[in-house]
Formats: C-alpha cells, sequence, structure tokens
C-alpha cells in the first residue's frame, strides 16, 4: 500500500481522525479504566474506514490510537504495544474478510450486506478484546476478564450501532469518487469473484479464534475449568493467570493461522 499516493492519503485520513475523535473524548468524564480503556463513541470509525480504505485503515487505527489515546491522552505505558496491535487487527479484520469472503458490497442497504457488516463487527471486537486484554494479563497490569468484557462491549455497542449509520451515509460516495481501496489497489478484489476454500477456511479459523477463544478464554478467568488447566505459578503470575495466558494463546495461534490463509 505504500506504494500509492492514495493509499496513503487514506492512512493519514484514517488515523487522523481516529486520534481526533478519540482525543476529544478522552477530554470528557467517560473514563473506565484510567490509563487503560474508557467509553469509546469513536470506535465506530474503524470498521467503516477498514471496509473503505483497507489496509491503509488497518495502519490508520493502530497509529491513531497511539496518537489520540495513548499519546495526546496521556495514557501511554508499555501497555501500549498491545493496544497498538490489537487496533491493528481492529482495523484489519472487516475489510479482509470482506474482499475474501463476501460477495455483495458492505453497502448496508440490504439485510444480507446489514447482516454481513454486523458478523464482522463481532468478529473485530472479540478479536481486539482478546489481544489487548492477555497483553495487560501477562503484564500483571489488570484481570483479563474484567477488561475483556468491557472492550468487546465497548466496540460492539460503538460500532454495531453507529458504524452501520456512517456506512449508509457515505459508502456509495466515497465509491462514485473513486477512493475505495482497490481504485488504487487494483490487484486486489474488493468483493471477490470467486471464494476459494482456502479463504473460507481462513475466515473460519481467524472468526472461531478471536469469538470461540474470547468467550472460553473468559470462562477460564471466571473459573470454569481451571482444574483442567493447572499451571505452576511463575513469572510473578498466577495459576489462574497462566491458565487464562495458555487458553488464550492457543486461539491466537488458530486467530494468525486464519490471518496467514487469508492473505
Amino acid at each position: 500500500m505504500w506504494n500509492h499516493t492514495q493509499m496513503i492519503t487514506s492512512f493519514v485520513i484514517s488515523a487522523g481522525l481516529y486520534a481526533v475523535l478519540l482525543y476529544v473524548f478522552t477530554l470528557l468524564p467517560l473514563t473506565i479504566i484510567p490509563g487503560v480503556t474508557s467509553a469509546r463513541p469513536a470506535n465506530a470509525i474503524p470498521p467503516v474506514m477498514s471496509l473503505l480504505f483497507g489496509p491503509a485503515a488497518a495502519w490508520g487505527t493502530a497509529v491513531g490510537n497511539l496518537i489520540g489515546f495513548d499519546i495526546l491522552g496521556g495514557n501511554l505505558t508499555i501497555g501500549s504495544i498491545g493496544g497498538f496491535i490489537g487496533n491493528l487487527f481492529l482495523g484489519y479484520v472487516p475489510y479482509k474478510i470482506w474482499h475474501r469472503v463476501f460477495k455483495e458490497e458492505p453497502h448496508l442497504r440490504t439485510l444480507s450486506s446489514f447482516a454481513k457488516f454486523e458478523l464482522v463487527i463481532i468478529v473485530h471486537a472479540a478479536a481486539v478484546a482478546l489481544i489487548i486484554p492477555l497483553w495487560v494479563e501477562a503484564l500483571g497490569f489488570l484481570p483479563f476478564t474484567f477488561l475483556a468484557f468491557i472492550i468487546f462491549f465497548n466496540e460492539l455497542l460503538a460500532a454495531g450501532i453507529l458504524g452501520p449509520i456512517i456506512m449508509v451515509l457515505i459508502f456509495n460516495r466515497v465509491k462514485r469518487a473513486g477512493y475505495l481501496w482497490t481504485d488504487s489497489m487494483k490487484e486486489y478484489e474488493f468483493v471477490p469473484k470467486e471464494v476459494k476454500s482456502s479463504h473460507r477456511l481462513g475466515a473460519s479459523l481467524l472468526s472461531i479464534g478471536a469469538v470461540v477463544g474470547l468467550v472460553v478464554t473468559i470462562a477460564v478467568g471466571l473459573g470454569l475449568g481451571q482444574q483442567l488447566l493447572s499451571f505452576t505459578p511463575a513469572f510473578g503470575l498466577t495459576s489462574a493467570g497462566l491458565s487464562i495466558l495458555a487458553t488464550g494463546g492457543v486461539f491466537l495461534v488458530i486467530f494468525f493461522i486464519g490471518v496467514a490463509l487469508l492473505r
């Protein structure tokens, strides 16, 4: 993408818009966990930008969060590494699943297009709600389960409610203007003519890794099945913490295998 001027412009737009909105909302009394997360209406932006701008939005979401929430918001810590990776996939999952698996454009003017949009919202919310809390758990900052619940519903509500409204208003305008990501990266299809079996498998594994992984890891965090996952405490972590990291780590491997198959 870095070889295309339009994609670089899209990256700047995605990063700038997300950073500004995140910073503005950090000035409001919306903090849930100081230095970690807050209510984020701006989370409606990443899936929309992702479907319009593709990889430019993935990088833009990661950089925008780093600038707007971590640096300008005064929340920059070692935990920001997990935030950068989590937000990268927040902007990656929607466009990648859509352009590999779904043959209908994300215009959201039909029930099927709307349902597909909400499906990718669930998957992308689960992905970030698995990645960031696992990193925070590994650092010993906060318990995985509490943060995973907050991040998942934070992402799901903002993107699932506000995202469709924004998409309906701007998708056709952006398409007519020739500013979709595949208008620059012409070697890619915005929607596939034929869906490859490897891409179906990749989307399935990515979704299982994110959604099922989040549910199962939260269950372990709540104490379900921990007797089957008993570890000797190490590296300052409790046995419960190691059980959570081991469980989440397995599903992250499944998730990244899915990412690799979707390439």
